[in-house]
């Protein structure tokens, strides 16, 4: 059975996409079609920025930056979690991640960079791991951003300060944000709606 028929969508460079659906409306195969982790049976995904154009496949993956949903954080430090991001990252390039992802609470920790967190984000509130997880990834090269449900666990306060950062921090990233929340919309440039039939 088909999950997404006919589907066709343009993220273009540098642009903020919101796509919502319900679930089982196939936003969770839109990822894992872009990140080429499944081939379309028809039709084609395909990679662009001015005149060079490349079909998705793994190669294309280095382009690409995923934060899913919950958190993905892994036993050690909030320094180590990031270097995972960047391993050459410097103080100043973490602290830069993490004010955009909101993530300042980090500031206020007894050890700051070197505060201890653990697998599966246990010694943060999920909120707090999940900008963690957020700023690690704005640390990657990657053009594209795909952040599946990323603000669950944030409060409206928190989400709205996320989303002003990243606005104004990434002009030049390309941001597809996979969620549940209509007020999302309000900070990006488009929006994909996405239905079961």
């Amino acid at each position: 059975e088909a999950v997404l028929s006919r589907l066709t969508a343009d993220f273009p460079p540098g642009s903020m996409t919101a796509v919502l659906g319900e679930t089982g409306a196939g936003k969770t195969t839109l990822i894992r079609l872009i990140l080429a982790l499944i081939r379309p049976t028809e039709g084609s995904v395909v990679l662009y920025q001015g005149e060079q154009r490349t079909e998705a496949s793994p190669r294309t993956r280095a382009n690409l930056v995923y934060v899913p949903q919950g958190n993905t954080l892994f036993s050690g430090t909030i320094r180590e979690n990031l270097q995972m991001g960047d391993p050459q990252a410097t103080d100043e390039k973490m602290w830069w991640a993490l004010e955009t992802s909101a993530a300042d609470f980090v500031k206020e920790l007894p050890s700051g960079l070197d505060s201890p967190c653990f697998e599966a984000g246990v010694g943060l509130s999920e909120g707090q791991a999940q900008r963690v997880a957020i700023a690690r990834a704005l640390l990657r090269p990657g053009k594209v951003l795909l952040l599946d449900e990323f603000s669950s666990a944030l409060d409206t306060q928190t989400e709205d300060i996320l989303m002003e950062r990243l606005t104004k921090a990434l002009p030049d990233r390309t941001m597809i944000f996979i969620t549940h929340r209509e007020r999302i919309i309000e900070f990006c440039d488009s929006v994909l709606r996405l239905s079961k039939n």
